[in-house]
């Protein structure tokens, strides 16, 4: 029985309307919006073919391809839950999140599934394996040795099973239900509830990855209001710039890194002859950028603020507001959007405190992963006309170029070398990514590994943007006199 809760309900209303019409465009082929409907009607026929229509956890390996961007589609328009799968991680740390995940199937490219450790943890958890195709069906079985296991479990409201990179510690689960994305999409205007559905000849430009949440709500956000999505696998200036002309968007996103990019680049000013604007998001942004690319293309930029835990943006700017109010709140990421609410908090005791005090930021609202208000680790003020500035981060969280590490993901996997002692990262300042992170290690007495044992170490059990630009061994690491490691001081051995 289809699923009738108000965000699958709208996605397959959007897939019906007129087949034949584009919805994506990746290299120089577009695919209607049957390709989509037939992700759709493949995913419930190859999981009653294999005896397990019940089967509701569905991993991904998300490639910024159309086989993979129309696998979501199916899913979330099917009421399941999605599990995001990285194609970013080596073959163990891909293998021990099927494992630990233990998703009823696995979706994966054919290149996923050539990696050994990810059939072997498939055959772990008895998945059904399915394979993402970019012709015009886009799912088709896979032959297997294994048989997979009926499920019987209860849906329920998960939509999105996504990893965030935390802020305390290692990577976590996050849990968007399908609740809270309606509530994060009504809030910035995306129709969910409405019954009635016009598709758009003007395309949404989405070069994020859909592994991060900025990808992720876009892919769905575009379906659900009807625009066309025009997808690249990675960002690349010429090839992003040759979309906007062919294009002609009037809204575009890029995040900070994506933005100072552009400005480095030499494209022509008209480049941007249809944008209306900018919105920037995922990391703060310099308002010297913002400025320097207003000045140069005449087009604002408009910075927006939200995390994973929030299924998307919870403040930002719109044209209105920067009209108004940009030279005087320049540098705040703007102000709640509708239905959320924020304030700052005193960090030890939780009392609020008043406006235009620093403190840590704490918002409230239906995207959000709790009823009550939920702290963030953004220390903030919010000022007497509701704007926000961010002030850093309680905590040692390195942002490269929006993906959040934390220092003590990479200093385990570090310590779980035979060889290693100890370990200690830190991000340092770069032009393009704002920060990336560095690591200091230790080595046991007649050790023999180099920078580059450590490297490859890493890059078997780690994202690729979890990898440290620079590996050092030294004698000792520099620490505080109560023993604990100084990153300040850590962070000095890189400059």
């Amino acid at each position: 029985m289809p699923d009738e809760r108000p965000l699958p309900a709208r996605l397959r209303r959007v897939l019906a309307t007129d087949p034949a019409a584009t919805a994506l465009t990746f290299e120089d082929r577009d695919y209607p919006w049957a390709f989509l409907r037939h992700a759709v009607d493949d995913l419930e026929r190859l999981l009653a073919d294999a005896g397990v229509p019940d089967a509701h956890r569905i991993g991904i390996v998300l490639h910024n391809r159309p086989g993979p961007f129309a696998a979501l589609v199916a899913v979330i328009a099917t009421g399941r839950e999605l599990v995001t799968l990285s194609p970013f991680h080596g073959d163990l740390a891909l293998a021990e999140d099927i494992t630990t995940l233990a998703p009823h199937v696995v979706i994966a490219a054919p290149e996923d599934w050539r990696r050994p450790a990810v059939e072997v943890a498939a055959a772990g958890v008895a998945a059904l394996p399915l394979e993402t195709c970019d012709d015009d069906r886009p799912l088709r079985p896979r032959a297997a040795a294994w048989a997979a296991v009926a499920r019987r479990e209860r849906r329920g409201d998960v939509a999105v099973l996504m990893q965030t990179s935390g802020t305390t510690g290692r990577p976590k689960r996050v849990e968007l239900t399908y609740r809270k994305l309606t509530a994060a999409f009504e809030a910035t205007g995306t129709p969910v509830a409405a019954t009635e559905v016009r598709l758009h000849g003007k395309a949404s430009i989405l070069w994020t990855s859909l592994v991060h949440i900025g990808g992720l709500y876009f892919a769905i956000a575009n379906v659900a209001a009807g625009l066309r999505t025009a997808l690249l696998e990675r960002f690349d200036v010429p090839k992003w710039a040759a979309l906007v002309r062919a294009t002609r968007p009037r809204r575009l996103r890029l995040a900070p890194t994506a933005l100072r990019m552009v400005l480095q680049s030499d494209l022509p000013d008209d480049t941007f002859a249809s944008v209306e604007s900018v919105s920037s998001g995922t990391a703060a942004l310099a308002p010297d950028d913002a400025d320097r690319f207003t000045a140069r293309f005449g087009v604002p930029v408009l910075s927006v603020y939200g995390a994973t835990e929030f299924a998307g943006a919870i403040a930002g700017w719109d044209l209105g507001l920067y009209r108004e109010w940009w030279t005087a709140k320049r540098g705040s990421v703007g102000r709640a959007f509708r239905d959320i609410e924020l304030r700052v908090v005193d960090p030890e005791t939780g009392a609020p405190l008043a406006r235009g005090t620093v403190g840590v930021l704490e918002a409230k609202g239906a995207q959000l992963p709790a009823d009550g208000w939920v702290r963030t680790t953004d220390l903030a003020t919010v000022d007497d006309d509701g704007f926000v500035f961010i002030h850093g981060r309680v905590d040692d969280a390195i942002n490269r170029g929006g993906f959040t590490i934390v220092p003590s993901v990479i200093e385990d996997v570090l310590r779980g070398h035979p060889e290693v002692r100890d370990a200690a990262a830190v991000g340092i300042p770069d032009e393009r990514l704002g920060e990336v992170p560095v690591v200091a290690v230790t080595v046991r007495d007649g050790a023999r590994t180099t920078p580059a044992d450590l490297r490859a170490w890493l890059s078997e059990r780690m994202a690729r943007y979890h990898l440290p630009t620079d590996i050092r061994v030294v004698a000792e690491l520099p620490r505080t006199p109560s023993l604990k490691v100084s990153r300040p001081d850590v962070r000095a051995l890189f400059d």
